[in-house]
C-alpha cells in the first residue's frame, strides 16, 4: 500500500530535507543545545542544501523516485525532515528553484538553499522546540512507491523519450 502524507503527519504544502541517517536528527544529547549543534552539523552538513517541495501525495511519490533513482539498491529507507515555507521565510532562508532528475514533473519541485552554519542552529533549533521529528519512508513504502512510479513509466526510473504520466 502506497503512504500518504497524511501517515508522515504533514500537512502539506512543505519542503522536504533528506537526510543521511533518522538517527541524526535524534542524537543522542540531553542538552538541547548540543542537540541542536549537532543536528545543524549533520543535516545542513554544506551551506548549499536541497529541497524538495511536497503539495501533494503525487509530488511525494516522485520525490521518492527521484531520490531513489541515484542510489543501489533503490529501494532503501529514505530519512527526511518536512519544514513549511513560513518556517524559511522567518528566518530569510531564500530558495532557487533549480532542476534535478529526470521526470520533468519533478524536476520543477527541487530548490536548493543557502543556509549558514548559525542559520540552520536556528533553524532546527526552531524545528525541535515544535518537536518536529524526522521521518522514514521504509524500504517496504519505498518499493511499492517505486513500483508506483515504475507502472507509470517514470522518466527518474526509466530511460525513456516518451513523457510518462507523471507530466501529463
Amino acid at each position: 500500500m502506497l503512504p500518504t502524507l497524511a501517515d508522515f503527519g504533514i500537512k502539506s504544502p512543505v519542503y522536504v530535507r533528506k537526510i543521511d541517517k533518522k538517527s541524526h536528527w535524534n542524537p543522542q544529547s540531553s542538552n538541547l543545545e548540543e542537540r541542536v549543534n549537532q543536528v545543524a552539523d549533520k543535516v545542513f552538513k554544506e551551506d548549499l542544501c536541497s529541497l524538495w517541495y511536497i503539495d501533494s501525495d503525487e509530488a511525494f511519490y516522485g520525490v521518492i523516485a527521484a531520490i531513489s533513482s541515484g542510489r543501489n539498491p533503490r529501494n532503501q529507507d529514505i530519512d527526511f525532515v518536512w519544514i513549511t515555507d513560513e518556517e524559511l521565510k522567518l528566518l530569510n532562508i531564500l530558495k532557487e528553484q533549480t532542476k534535478e532528475g529526470y521526470c520533468l514533473f519533478v524536476q520543477h519541485l527541487h530548490y536548493n538553499i543557502l543556509i549558514d552554519r548559525e542559520t540552520a542552529r536556528r533553524l532546527c533549533y526552531s524545528l525541535i522546540q515544535k518537536e518536529r521529528e524526522a521521518q522514514r519512508c521504509k524500504k517496504k513504502s519505498t518499493q511499492a512507491i517505486l513500483e508506483y512510479q515504475n507502472n507509470k513509466g517514470c522518466k527518474a526510473l526509466i530511460n525513456n523519450t516518451n513523457k510518462c504520466n507523471c507530466e501529463k
